[in-house]
């Protein structure tokens, strides 16, 4: 049944457009799930651009289809697979709303999650606003565990402290309301993973004002065969190497947050170390060779971290031996 808007049609349009971007690669067991939770957003101004990120199954039909039946709907079918980052490109490139939110199309939304964002950026002249995200873990068997979250409150950081907070912590590009003129010269690093802190990093540094709620907007259903469940692979030395840009930026723009950026830097350095030591194989050893000197290189900066703990202060000592 194709999409019909309401009687307040007038209302709706007088709204901002929100375009939703979902990158699309080996889903189709998980898409309709996808696309329907936003589908069914109760703010219904919205563009849904799905990218085809010339998936192998019938995921391109499928979208094919919804574009079909609601006139919101927009397919990018890419012209040869480029990854996550080329898929959210793509999708940035075509978006026409004043506002962009992405969805990962294994993920859901909460019915209420474009409204909810929205409303608060007006409520805190914000230029980002951030819901809550619950991690649902997938069986063998299809059942599905929704793990509890630490609730907080509300709290409107600046630029600055959300840098920071990422810094210390992770983070994820989805479940983020973002001003479209955000990514005005900023593009997703393509051709490798671990692209959103990167992202997320320089967008925050041009804003006076992250919202982040404590309320679920997003469901991130983590399962076996995913990127980021999968097995240690070399792709994910790419977090050495945004860590290490992140670094150089917060160098040359904001030195205050040095030690967060060397705390990001090192970790990532660490944990690729320890997990390449499971790979028996010459390019292993070769990497492994690598990330020891350039932990040495950075022994000292590591023994004077203020958010270094002592287990990976001696763990550092341990590496550049």
């Amino acid at each position: 049944m194709p999409f019909r808007r309401e009687s307040n049609e007038e209302q709706i349009m007088e709204k901002p457009l929100v375009s939703v971007i979902v990158p699309i690669y080996r889903v189709e067991g998980y898409l309709s799930e996808c696309v329907e939770s936003i589908i069914a957003q109760t703010y219904q101004h919205i563009e849904i651009i799905l990218v085809d990120d010339c998936s192998p199954d019938r995921c391109g039909a499928l979208c094919d289809k919804y574009a079909k039946q609601d006139i919101r709907v927009k397919v990018v079918h890419r012209s040869e697979n480029g990854g996550l980052a080329a898929a959210r490109n793509s999708g940035i490139d075509v978006a026409e709303g004043q506002f962009i939110i992405f969805v990962d199309s294994d993920d859901w939304l909460a019915l209420d999650t474009i409204h909810c964002l929205m409303e608060n950026m007006e409520k805190y002249s914000a230029d980002c606003c951030a819901g809550a995200c619950v991690t649902v873990l997938e069986s063998e068997d299809g059942s599905l565990e929704y793990k509890e979250r630490e609730h907080v409150q509300d709290r409107c950081e600046s630029g600055m402290e959300a840098m920071k907070r990422l810094l210390l912590r992770e983070s994820s590009a989805c479940n983020r309301l973002y001003r479209r003129d955000a990514f005005a010269y900023i593009r997703f690093p393509e051709g490798r993973i671990n692209e959103d802190e990167p992202v997320v990093l320089r967008l925050y540094s041009k804003m006076d004002r992250i919202v982040f709620l404590d309320k679920d907007t997003y469901f991130y259903r983590k399962r076996k065969n995913s990127i980021t469940t999968s097995a240690f692979s070399f792709s994910k030395l790419d977090c050495v190497v945004n860590s290490k840009e992140n670094l150089e930026f917060v160098k040359k723009n904001c030195p205050e947050l040095i030690p967060a950026a060397e705390f990001k830097y090192i970790k990532s350095m660490l944990w690729c170390y320890v997990n390449l030591r499971k790979i028996k194989t010459i390019e292993s050893r070769k990497a492994r060779k690598n990330l020891r000197h350039k932990i040495r290189k950075n022994r000292k900066v590591a023994l004077r971290n203020p958010h270094l703990g002592f287990l990976l202060k001696i763990l550092a000592m341990l590496c550049s031996l």
